[in-house]
């Protein structure tokens, strides 16, 4: 996947990234595909305007890399869907008003779905207005 941070984000937003996460969940848009769990691939950057730790240092000034994860843990873990986009518009939607970010970008990928591709997924932005 190989995204750059800040690209295509808003002008002068901080951004933190968790990319590579890795995680198995039930989906799959043929029954066949949801008998056992697949492992997904999951890159998520979060912009605000300005993250406080740049001044302060303080982990509690920032957004926590593991609760990002944990948000990511948890919607696998409880979701019902058969694709990939609802997924990936539920966690940035969770991710946006869990953290308080005015931007976020979630690419959500699968391997071995397609012949001949090695990777397929979807990519989703959203910001607040």
């Amino acid at each position: 996947m190989g995204t750059v941070a800040n690209d295509n984000a808003p002008a002068r937003m901080d951004i933190i990234f968790v990319r590579d996460i890795r995680l198995d969940t039930l989906i799959g848009a043929y029954e066949f595909e949801r008998r056992h769990p697949r492992t997904l691939q999951v890159d998520i950057e979060i912009g605000r305007r300005s993250i406080l730790a740049c001044k302060t240092d303080k982990l509690a000034d920032t957004i926590d890399y593991s609760a990002v994860v944990d948000v990511v843990k948890e919607a696998f873990a409880t979701h019902s869907f058969h694709l990939l986009e609802p997924l990936a518009e539920m966690i940035i939607g969770l991710i946006l008003d869990k953290f308080d970010a005015q931007w976020a970008r979630i690419e959500l990928s699968k391997t071995g779905v397609v012949p001949g591709a090695r990777n397929v997924g979807v990519r989703i932005e959203r910001s607040r207005s």
